[in-house]
């Protein structure tokens, strides 16, 4: 009898050899990547960016393992004398906080929204304040957040349903440290008499310098978060104070595996 269960045991895992062999080997090897992803908080996920000017940072979003999302004009902020090379960005996940995680640096632009210095933004600019940086090593021990495709109608619409909508990012006077604003309200663009263009947000909540790149992002009832925006900068209508966002939308065509990286000169060259 137990010769018998040690040859179907046997058996068995012959059989199991065969089903991997014709399976192929890359998507065993990727599955434990799966489960340490999983457990961590969606807030490792934003880290810090720091580019070629010291003492001044912005903040970004894992996008994708290799991906962080984060503002254009990051890559040459007001005080710069020329914009910053792929690989003079530094991505720090989880900076300041625990676990600490190990930076990536840029190897290339994805993709531009548009060569904007950084500085007062123009209405018309702020669509465009969105890039998609290509990092080294992957961040493998953190799970990107899901970019969401929505029009600001589609973003209220699910806020009244009972999203959560919260604002993330490092900004000055939290320096190495993540703040999450959940006190942020976003706007129909009805409400402040603007041309209806899904494109940008407003948040009736002040953002930071540092805080440009930050997530705008919504949180169901699990939990589980939805990126639906960058943060772009500071606005003002009137004399209400804006925080403008770009619609995170805007990434997905350019989040295809097909979209090969350009070297940034050649992305600059397509403004």
């Amino acid at each position: 009898m137990h010769r018998i269960a040690s040859r179907i045991a046997a058996g068995l895992g012959l059989v199991a050899l065969l089903l991997l062999a014709g399976c192929g080997t890359a998507r065993v090897a990727e599955a434990p990547k799966i489960q340490p992803r999983a457990r961590m908080p969606w807030q490792t996920a934003i880290g810090e960016v720091q580019t070629n000017v010291a003492n001044v940072h912005c903040t970004g979003v894992l996008v994708a393992p290799d991906t962080i999302a984060t503002a254009a004009h990051c890559l040459f902020l007001e005080t710069a004398k020329r914009p910053a090379s792929p690989g003079e960005i530094v991505f720090r996940p989880n900076q300041g906080a625990i676990p600490a995680l190990p930076p990536s640096r840029g190897i290339a632009i994805r993709a531009l929204g548009g060569s904007i210095r950084g500085g007062h933004l123009r209405n018309e600019d702020v669509s465009k304040d969105w890039m998609l940086v290509q990092i080294s090593p992957p961040v493998t021990a953190v799970q990107p957040i899901a970019v969401a495709g929505l029009t600001i109608d589609g973003m209220l619409q699910l806020i009244r349903s009972g999203n959560r909508l919260v604002v993330a990012g490092y900004g000055n006077g939290a320096y190495d440290s993540l703040k999450v604003k959940d006190d942020c309200r976003l706007y129909s663009q009805k409400e402040l008499g603007l041309y209806p263009d899904d494109s940008w947000l407003q948040l009736d909540c002040v953002l930071r310098i540092g805080d440009s790149g930050g997530a705008i992002i919504l949180l169901d009832g699990a939990g589980q978060p939805a990126l639906i925006g960058l943060v772009a900068g500071i606005g003002k209508y009137k004399t209400k104070p804006l925080g403008l966002g770009v619609n995170a939308s805007q990434l997905l065509p350019h989040l295809r595996p097909t979209i090969s990286a350009l070297p940034l000169g050649e992305m600059l060259s397509l403004n």
